[in-house]
């Protein structure tokens, strides 16, 4: 004969359908359920458990697409964003950038606008030529 703790032990193991029980077991957990009629009430709790348990169907999850999504945006793709906003309200954005090298022209020559304009050969002969060379055209 079972005993009413090693049939709760068993149903817990094993849950409430008895095919899934041990051969050896099933006949003394039924002989014990009806030995014990408060085991039976456990008997079809854990059946009804058995049934949700069956029935439940997890949510299909794509994972493939969840690690692409967490992936970092590469530099390039976060710069291509910022200069080509989807909301109309940032257009300031590309048009900052595009004025940049403009600005950079106009500081770089109005830095060097201190020569004077005979000295403009010499000025280009020293940028053209390394400081090494000989002078072979005069």
């Amino acid at each position: 004969m079972m005993s009413p703790e090693r049939f709760q032990e068993l149903l817990d193991t094993y849950g409430g359908r008895e095919e899934r029980w041990p051969d050896e077991q099933r006949k003394a957990m039924q002989s014990c359920v009806e030995a014990h009629p408060e085991l039976g009430l456990q008997l079809r709790k854990a059946q009804e458990l058995d049934l949700l348990l069956d029935s439940y169907v997890p949510a299909t999850t794509d994972l493939q697409q969840r690690v692409i999504a967490a992936l970092p945006i590469p530099l390039a793709d976060r710069i291509l964003a910022w200069l080509v906003p989807q909301s109309p309200q940032l257009w300031w954005r590309p048009v900052m950038a595009a004025s940049l090298p403009l600005a950079m022209g106009l500081a770089i020559g109005m830095g060097s606008s201190g020569l004077a304009l005979t000295d403009w050969e010499s000025h280009e002969r020293s940028l053209l030529m390394p400081a090494t060379a000989e002078v072979w055209y005069e």
